[in-house]
């Protein structure tokens, strides 16, 4: 077959690519940021490795954490929406090329030539490839290309952005779950005391040694802590219920692996790295940049649709009037077909469309700037919330050792009858309470090193997740 008649094709395809309209982008680039409360005291400038949640140092968060990365289901519609993405950049930059289906027809038809006519048995077969290509003159196709990979860049910041956000949820609510275990053990040991307590009481009444007022008191007391344990229990159910639905399982399936342990407090400078490196370690704000460079890549499509679309469409094959005859060398067929199109007189929806996207950039900017706002008060917040936690926590200690002496002090010269009744009770909240703040503050500065990994978005270098 010849293809001498293709040969002028040439000097339109010498135009394709020179011209691409509309706003080429230029990314944000993120100011340094100096954070006031990144204190030496309470973090250092080391960077810690990407699954932060091993410096914890507990087997059983690294096993939560590992299934939670495979089986969470947000993290699924993540993944699958990356996925996604990325079959729409591939079909857009396949775009560039020219489509060449393979196409076969065949029809017969019985009809007269002419109305009166003696009728006519017609037979048409044909079979070869039907191309069509769009030269992209102006870059709409390439603005487009440029808009489906800044949106595949955002589905991969999203992915990473949702991986964190779950990596804290975890963990956070797993040193809950540690917390309130450890104070229904404190509560329960509290009972014993006040149970040994009653019932010396009750004795000391029986001889005298005590009024009924002593007798009441300490046994509304021990009421008072019965009744305080089943909602820590029930806070507790909520937590392992929650930990189980974020590994894509039952509630209630992990009890077992959940069962009560020590839990020991982050009590050294919390390794932060740099934060003025933040709005490039946040997977939200990048999320965010890459929205605005896909929006600034639609403007260039929709103003590419101000100028004509020039398209070469043809065929090549074989066309016979008969099957026999198909692939005989008379049936041998090519055509092509140039063509220009233009919106001409609806170039006043043209231009409504491009004034639609650029106000969606506009919009995409804002979002930008407002992740960026949003990621220094989470940050700031967090660092400042989690040092004066670490200082909390110094003086919850000496608060709860003071008070378990100030008990015991109390029981000795109770049980000697050289210490009023009300000075044991009062000894025996005093240690309670503070038994009881200290297991919260504990958990909490557990929960506030997670709060400050998730709002610096999970600074370490290295892949952190399966």
């Amino acid at each position: 077959m010849r293809m001498r008649p293709l040969v002028p094709a040439a000097l339109v395809l010498a135009l394709a690519g020179c011209i691409s309209v509309g706003p080429d982008y230029q990314a944000p680039e993120p100011a340094p940021v100096a954070l006031p409360s990144a204190d030496a005291a309470a973090f250092s400038g080391t960077v810690p490795v990407a699954a932060w949640w091993r410096q914890f140092d507990d087997p059983v968060l690294d096993a939560l954490m590992d299934r939670a990365m495979l089986a969470n289901l947000d993290v699924r519609v993540a993944v699958a929406r990356v996925d996604a993405a990325r079959a729409v950049f591939s079909e857009q930059r396949l775009d560039l090329a020219p489509h060449v289906p393979a196409v076969a027809a065949a029809s017969r038809s019985n009809a007269p030539v002419f109305p009166g006519q003696p009728r006519v048995i017609q037979e048409q077969v044909s079979f070869g490839f039907d191309a069509r290509w769009e030269i992209d003159l102006f870059g709409r196709i390439r603005r487009s290309i440029e808009a489906a990979d800044a949106d595949l860049g955002a589905e991969r910041a999203g992915l990473e952005d949702v991986r964190v956000s779950i990596a804290a949820e975890v963990a956070g609510n797993y040193f809950a779950l540690r917390g309130l275990q450890r104070r229904i053990e404190v509560a329960e040991d509290t009972l014993d005391t006040l149970r040994d307590t009653q019932r010396l009481t009750e004795v000391r009444a029986e001889y005298g040694a005590e009024s009924e007022q002593a007798v009441q008191s300490s046994l509304a007391r021990l009421r008072e802590i019965e009744a305080s344990v089943p909602a820590l229990q029930s806070q507790a159910a909520v937590a392992r219920n929650r930990l189980a639905v974020l590994l894509g399982q039952a509630p209630g399936s992990l009890d077992d692996l959940l069962a009560p342990r020590p839990l020991a407090p982050f009590v050294r400078p919390l390794p932060i790295g740099d934060t003025r490196d933040l709005l490039r370690q946040r997977p939200d704000v990048r999320a965010a940049e890459r929205r605005l460079a896909a929006a600034t890549a639609r403007v260039g499509v929709a103003t590419a649709d101000l100028f004509p679309r020039v398209s070469l469409t043809g065929f090549l094959g074989f066309l016979s009037g008969s099957a026999g005859d198909l692939f005989e060398s008379d049936s041998e067929t090519w055509s092509i077909e140039p063509s220009v199109s233009w919106a001409a007189f609806d170039l006043g929806s043209v231009r409504a469309r491009l004034r639609a996207t650029e106000a969606d950039a506009d919009a995409a900017l804002a979002r930008y700037e407002q992740a960026v706002l949003v990621a220094l008060e989470d940050t700031e917040d967090a660092l400042q919330a989690q040092a004066r936690r670490q200082e909390q926590l110094e003086s919850v200690v000496g608060q709860a050792e003071a008070a378990r002496r100030a008990a015991e002090v109390a029981e000795l010269l109770y049980r000697e009858g050289a210490a009023d009744f009300l000075v044991l009770l009062d000894a025996q909240r005093q240690q309670l309470a503070a038994a009881d703040a200290l297991a919260r503050v504990e958990s909490d500065v557990n929960v506030g090193a997670v709060e400050v990994y998730r709002a610096l978005g999970g600074i370490g270098r290295e892949p952190a997740f399966p």
